[in-house]
């Protein structure tokens, strides 16, 4: 008996065309995965960054404005405590450093401070602590390559501890060891037009002004946050600044804020 055309099934060819068709559109789809998860990636660590930064303005707020003030020192000299969730060197929770003097040309350098100063900074001695003078910053700076920094950490070590076994190899869930910050500080200079000209009269003393006074007049500061996601590998320690193991830094974000002292 005849088969009639309408009774037809698929030939080979039509399967696998078929089969083609519905292979490239999978990949089509798939080939959107890669892009949408590292947007997805993006987005978490900015979102942590600004969360970060956030953060370490509100503790640079309140240690700049309870800087206690150094009577012993010739010029105005403000030391400064940061209590945060960092790690580095000696300082473990609380940070102490010295606010920047004055730009001896605003015109030509900021004067831009970082802090830290090293990868182990001193001036944690002493009751009180000397204070981190801070560190000059140069016209070339790269973040991945700068090691002075704070390590985001536990003050009390407990969380670190209790999951050590699983930040010798850097936990990719855990946010709070895999992010790290440091902070730039310049005094910003907005009597220049008067301090150019050594010995202006003070309108008010009807006297000439001495450097030092302009030091105590000046109170506002800028501040630059810089946040860094740094990856360890193979390290012992709990993923803090100390130990072994390869170290790489991805800077993420840097965040400004004026901060006025009292």
């Amino acid at each position: 008996m005849r088969t009639r055309k309408s009774e037809r099934g698929m030939t080979l060819i039509e399967i696998l065309i078929a089969l083609i068709v519905m292979v490239l559109g999978v990949l089509g789809i798939l080939a959107l995965f890669p892009p949408a998860l590292q947007s997805g990636t993006e987005s978490m660590e900015e979102t942590n960054a600004s969360i970060i930064a956030e953060s370490v303005a509100h503790g640079l707020t309140a240690a700049m404005q309870g800087a206690e003030e150094d009577k012993t020192a010739a010029m105005l000299k403000l030391r400064a405590t940061l209590v945060h969730d960092l790690n580095i060197g000696n300082a473990k929770g609380r940070y102490t450093f010295i606010l920047p003097p004055l730009p001896a040309n605003p015109t030509t350098d900021l004067d831009w401070f970082h802090y830290p100063s090293s990868s182990s900074p001193a001036g944690q001695a002493g009751n009180p602590p000397t204070g981190d003078s801070g560190s000059k910053m140069m016209d070339k700076w790269v973040p991945e390559d700068d090691d002075r920094h704070f390590q985001l950490d536990d003050e009390s070590g407990v969380l670190v501890r209790t999951v050590k076994s699983v930040h010798d190899m850097n936990d990719p869930t855990d946010p709070l060891t895999q992010f790290a910050f440091s902070f730039d500080i310049r005094k910003v200079d907005d009597m220049w037009y008067q301090r150019r000209n050594p010995g202006a009269i003070d309108p008010y003393k009807n006297q000439a002004l001495k450097p030092e006074e302009y030091e105590s007049m000046e109170k506002l500061y800028e501040v630059r946050i810089h946040v860094l996601r740094v990856a360890r590998q193979g390290q012992s320690g709990g993923g803090t600044t100390t130990g072994g193991g390869e170290v790489s830094r991805r800077y993420i974000a840097t965040f400004t804020k004026r901060i006025s002292v009292k």
